[in-house]
């Protein structure tokens, strides 16, 4: 007797069928008999697929909205920053196809989501609550992942076409979208491509417009896939060209952002055994400036030197691999694997009218991730399951010196001159500092269902999760904004010596699935230890240095300090569906979050306000329509460190309807912010540019209204 297993999942549950084979001997028959046994396994994933849903802005971030607990950080119409459960940043693991892909600029302008536009996006994948350890190396908090069309192979030895046009429209920037998805293939063989270009004028809002906000992206992608038995393997390059690009959120905007990407991926599976193996590299080159998008920089009297003109070259080369099996056993199934992510990042900041002008933003900052990971499904009865899994990582980080010239006149007083000491100084501190840094963080996790009857399974986890520092807490080494995106106008520097964050949480929830009705509610708390902060920097010299350059314009004063702290996160999200009938559904996304400090009375930075979307789903034949109600309360529990603005609540109503005229054909239309409100949004950044319609530090407005509407041809 030979025993095989098979694992998928289904509703929530996973469906495990155990096949014994038992060969006869009469004509050498064989007989299979299939018992299939039910592991109790909880709702852990949320998706949204851009075919079935009706989407204007080209940031795929934008879909996190429509997600339970969900939500996005902006700087810009391209520069959104996933954020989940009040988390943000690196510390949320985003994938791509299955690879992790480090931003190019050291204020995310290319935040890892810009490499997965909306036009070529099949999916967008949210892990609900507590990630398993295998989906990415640091999930501290949450993780996505980004799937983009691949094509089918076909079913004989007969090559066929096959693919998707999409063009798209919207009127908030007079902005239009155009991409081809091709795909030629047999049972055996899959080559395909695609081509994308889109672009945008300054978003508008009620009162004016955001200047800049402008874009332009261009995209094509090649690739091919082999499968033959139980092998496949397939190769995928893409550039992604990315031109002008407003950031009026940040201290410059893009000129350029060059990437290219290539992942390659081997997977063999039988009844029993899958194994996975994948590689990826991307190089990433990235120009941005402060003066050919916004009004450039008025220069300061005070003498030679002060010219305020900046522009900056950035570069990231970062490469990744996964080897991944797995094991079906007569109760679960084992999982284990080794991964690695490795990647190196510079960031000169320059003068183009001072070619003698130059400042080492960052110099070969290394940060270099190798980890392993075992997990375990168990059924352990017919009611209950389990899953289980712990991780370990270390990570190695570095950072060559680094130096700067503020005065290439070498006047011998003056401001200029003390700026170049104070910044020589601060350079002279780093270089003598241990820069080179590792870290041994060990995650786990649990995860216990129980089907106790009734169309409801309960569900409860807990788990440890790491984080390092980023290379910019801790080699950002002069008082600067270059801090992964926060946008918070204020300037930071970092500290090598910083520890990793350790997050212990822990959540509980069921899913209901009765028929016509569903919810799926989490209630969770997280305690984070070494919570990573800025903090009001104790550095005589980075004060001084930092007061004396914006005395001059340039900066703000009293910068912070990345350091350890102890913070705690805590809230509730939700979606729920009810059936009215055949055609018209209720549905209804709920998010709350509370985060703050525990070494001090003080709330986070940047935390989303309590949110909930109402929606009144019609499907009819051939048709359908959506009326949406968007609510986000006030926000008034907001951060004093970092000088944060409270923010008003307010309603939006949003409008979409799709027809279908042939089964190949689908059009669609839709008004977002249908009322034209005029509102906040507390995940914008503030203002850095000048614009007639937005004061400086300004939170930058919410936009206005805006029909879009899109066109879908598969053929």
């Amino acid at each position: 007797m030979k025993n095989f297993l098979m694992i998928t999942r289904r509703s929530g549950l996973f469906v495990l069928a155990s096949y014994s084979a038992l060969l006869g001997s009469v004509g050498n028959a064989q007989t299979q008999i299939i018992e299939e046994m039910v592991i109790i396994g909880a709702r852990d994933s949320h998706t949204v697929r851009t075919d079935d849903t009706m989407v204007a802005p080209p940031d795929t971030t934008e879909l996190l909205r429509k997600m339970p607990g969900a939500n996005v950080n902006k700087n810009g119409e391209l520069t959104g920053i996933a954020q989940y459960r009040g988390m943000h940043g690196d510390r949320v693991n985003v994938s791509i196809n299955g690879a992790h892909v480090s931003s190019g600029g050291p204020n995310a302008m290319d935040a890892p989501l810009h490499y997965a536009p909306v036009a070529i996006l099949e999916s967008l994948t949210i892990s609900r609550g507590i990630a398993p350890v295998s989906a990415g190396q640091e999930t501290l908090g949450g993780n996505v992942e980004a799937v983009t069309y691949s094509g089918d192979f076909g079913d004989s030895s007969l090559f066929q076409w096959a693919g998707r046009t999409y063009l798209g429209a919207q009127s908030v920037n007079s902005g239009i979208v155009g991409s081809a998805f091709v795909s030629v293939a047999n049972r055996n063989h899959l080559f395909r491509g695609f081509v994308m270009t889109e672009q945008g004028d300054d978003s508008d809002f009620a009162r004016g417009s955001i200047r800049p906000s402008e874009y332009k992206r261009d995209r094509f992608d090649l690739g091919y896939s082999f499968q033959r038995g139980d092998h496949q393997f397939s190769i995928d390059f893409a550039r992604n060209d990315t031109g002008d690009a407003g950031t009026a959120a940040l201290p410059m905007d893009i000129m350029v952002v060059e990437s290219d990407l290539v992942r390659s991926r081997y997977e063999w599976e039988s009844v029993q055994w899958k194994l996975t193996a994948e590689v990826s590299l991307n190089d990433i080159g990235h120009w941005m400036s402060n003066y050919h998008l916004r009004t450039p920089p008025q220069d300061n009297a005070a003498g030679p030197g002060t010219n305020r003109y900046r522009n900056t070259y950035t570069a990231s080369d970062n490469s990744g691999f996964i080897v991944k099996a797995e094991r079906s056993v007569g109760n679960g199934y084992w999982r284990f694997g080794v991964d690695g992510h490795y990647s190196n990042h510079i960031a000169l900041i320059q003068n183009p009218n001072n070619r003698f002008f130059f400042v080492d933003n960052f110099k070969d900052a290394e940060k270099n991730l190798t980890g392993v990971f075992i997990e375990r499904n168990i059924a352990l009865s017919e009611i209950t399951g389990l899953d289980l899994g712990i991780r370990h990582n270390q990570v190695r980080m570095n950072s060559a010196a680094v130096a700067a010239n503020y005065n290439p006149s070498n006047l011998p007083a003056g401001g200029p001159f003390m700026i170049n000491n104070m910044a020589r100084t601060l350079a002279n501190q780093f270089n003598a500092m241990d820069r080179s840094q590792t870290d041994h963080n060990t995650d786990w996790f649990a995860r216990f269902s129980i089907d106790p009857g009734y169309d409801v399974i309960w569900y409860a986890g807990a788990a440890r999760k790491t984080r390092s520092p980023s290379y910019q807490e801790r080699y950002l080494w002069s008082p600067a904004s270059s801090t992964g995106g926060l946008a918070d106008g204020k300037n930071y520097i970092g500290n090598p010596a910083l520890k990793p964050e350790i997050a212990h949480e822990a959540e509980l929830g069921f899913d209901l699935d009765r028929g016509a009705f569903s919810a799926y509610p989490r209630i969770f708390y997280k305690d984070v230890s070494d919570f990573i902060q800025g903090i009001p920097s104790t550095n005589a010299v980075a004060n001084s240095f930092a007061q004396m350059l914006a005395n001059m314009g340039m900066g703000t004063p009293n910068p912070l300090q990345f350091s350890n702290v102890d913070a705690e996160y805590y809230g509730f999200d939700m979606d729920a569906r009810y059936e009215i009938n055949s055609q018209f559904a209720l549905r209804a996304v709920m998010s709350m979050v509370r985060a703050k400090r525990k070494d001090i009375n003080d709330n986070l930075y940047r935390i989303s306000p309590d949110n909930m979307i109402l929606a009144l789903d019609y499907q009819g034949d051939g048709w359908s329509g959506s009326l949406e109600s968007v609510t986000y309360a006030r926000q008034d529990r907001v951060s004093a460190t970092n000088l944060e603005a409270e923010t008003a609540g307010y309603s939006l109503l949003n409008l979409s309807s799709s027809i279908r005229a042939r089964t190949n054909l689908e059009f669609g239309i839709g008004i977002n912010n249908l009322l034209d409100k005029d509102y906040e949004d507390h995940l914008a950044g503030y203002n850095r540019a000048m614009n007639p319609d937005i004061a400086l530090d300004q939170r930058l407005p919410g936009l206005g209204r805006n029909i879009y509407g899109r066109m879908m041809w598969y053929f």
